[in-house]
């Protein structure tokens, strides 16, 4: 199942991402694109900081975080980590960014994308479709 659709690929091919890496509340890699990282690496890097980040909200009483931005030097890139949810479901987006994007309105975009696929996703499986299961030909067996 694909939760990044075809639509973040020219974000991709235009180079203004690195890598993508989608995971759910419990820190699993649902999606992922590109290849600098092995997407299960830096889930274990990350996902504990979506941890940490709900017990900082819970103590400090903030209503929610927005993101967390990492720069690194060799390799120049920034690391944006943004929790958000969608069908009443948490999920965390790492996204691997050259230093020269603009990354603001590029995760803004990713973020709407991903969160438009969950709700088609939602909706297909509501209605009894499981994009996973294979086609029926209507060939019945003897």
């Amino acid at each position: 199942m694909r939760f990044l659709s075809p639509e973040v690929r020219p974000f991709l091919e235009r180079g203004e991402i690195l890598e993508l890496v989608l995971l759910d509340g419990e820190g699993m890699v649902l999606d992922a694109e590109g290849a600098h990282f092995p997407p299960e690496q830096l889930a274990a890097f990350f996902s504990p900081l979506h941890g940490l980040l709900t017990n900082i909200r819970q103590g400090l009483n903030i209503e929610a975080f927005e993101e967390i931005s990492v720069r690194t030097l060799g390799p120049r890139m920034r690391v944006i980590l943004q929790p958000f949810s969608a069908q009443e479901s948490p999920y965390l987006l790492i996204a691997l960014y050259p230093i020269t994007t603009f990354y603001r309105q590029v995760t803004t975009d990713i973020v709407r994308i991903v969160k438009d696929c969950i709700r088609k996703l939602s909706s297909h499986q509501a209605a009894g479709y499981d994009p996973a299961a294979p086609p029926k030909t209507g060939r019945k067996e003897p």
